[in-house]
């Protein structure tokens, strides 16, 4: 699997990696980190009603992927990141910590997922940025496409989780 791996990064570098679109892809991965932007967005959701239950379900389902990412996954897996043991000069600063799952695709997908099960008028756009930001991390050679590829189907399974759940336990509750 690494040699799939190690094999898609190094055509993104040769093909699509460009001066043009390096800040492009700095400015998403950016948005990425420490899942403030999808923090921001799911607090904007509460403050109105119409879109409380998205900005509620996408909260619950970050912190569900932040929690088995950091207390759990990682940790257990310890996947060196992708830039380690090859020579590449990364166009961003390396960041710590192990690679497998991304965090950045593990929150995007949670919340976006999450938004988008309740608002779609919010989640589409939502989906696009969650996508934009787990790219940007294979774009700057900082996580393995399998890493991405595992931390989106973390996020959307916890939120679709989250939702089917919560929509149970509401039920519950009405009757």
């Amino acid at each position: 699997m690494t040699q799939i791996d190690y094999a898609l990064l190094f055509w993104l570098q040769d093909h699509v990696v460009s001066a043009g679109l390096t800040p492009v892809m700095k400015a998403f991965t950016a948005l990425g980190n420490g899942g403030v932007l999808w923090i921001v967005l799911c607090l904007l959701l509460l403050c109105f009603k119409k879109t409380r239950a998205a900005g509620a379900a996408g909260l619950v389902a970050l912190i569900c992927v932040h929690l088995l990412n950091n207390l759990l996954l990682k940790g257990l897996v310890a996947r060196p990141r992708p830039f380690y043991g090859v020579d590449i000069d990364l166009l961003i600063a390396a960041p710590g910590g192990w690679s497998f799952p991304s965090g950045h695709a593990s929150t995007g997908f949670a919340a976006a997922t999450a938004i988008f099960l309740k608002d779609k008028r919010v989640g589409i756009p939502a989906l696009a940025a969650a996508a934009l930001i787990a790219f940007s991390r294979l774009y700057f050679f900082v996580h393995f496409p399998s890493d991405v590829c595992v931390g989106a189907i973390e996020g959307i399974l916890a939120a679709v989780i989250i939702v089917k759940v919560g929509g149970a336990v509401k039920k519950r509750i009405r009757r």
